[in-house]
């Protein structure tokens, strides 16, 4: 074990016993049992005001990432559809440019087929 994560295990070791002393002292001083109660009562008021304030700043930051969610899916869907109207532009404009070139070949045969039945002088 390197002395590193001894040191670690050390400083946690003492940690968590501070915590446990405290909680025994508070429980075990001499106290009524009135001022103990309201010792109690205070560390709760605290505790749930602190949960309070927690949730109430987890509310806010998920409320702001939905919203950026929603404002970054409604670009997507715009962009999403100027994509899909230009590429049906374009596949318009090439089927007219095929529709051209059909009537031109066409009238260019028709014409070919007229000159060719014309009798020659």
């Amino acid at each position: 074990m390197s002395n590193e994560s001894k040191g670690n295990g050390v400083l946690l070791g003492t940690l968590v016993g501070a915590g446990v002393g405290a909680i025994t002292a508070l429980l075990l001083a001499p106290k009524t049992g009135r001022e103990m109660r309201e010792d109690l009562s205070v560390k709760y008021s605290e505790w749930m005001a602190k949960g309070q304030e927690l949730a109430s700043d987890a509310k806010t930051k998920v409320a702001d990432v939905a919203s950026r969610v929603n404002e970054q899916t409604s670009n997507l869907v715009d962009r999403s559809k100027e994509l899909v109207n230009s590429a049906a532009t374009s596949t318009n404009r090439a089927l007219d440019n095929v529709k051209d070139m059909k009537e031109e070949r066409t009238d260019q045969m028709l014409n070919s087929m007229d000159q060719s039945n014309k009798p020659m002088n």
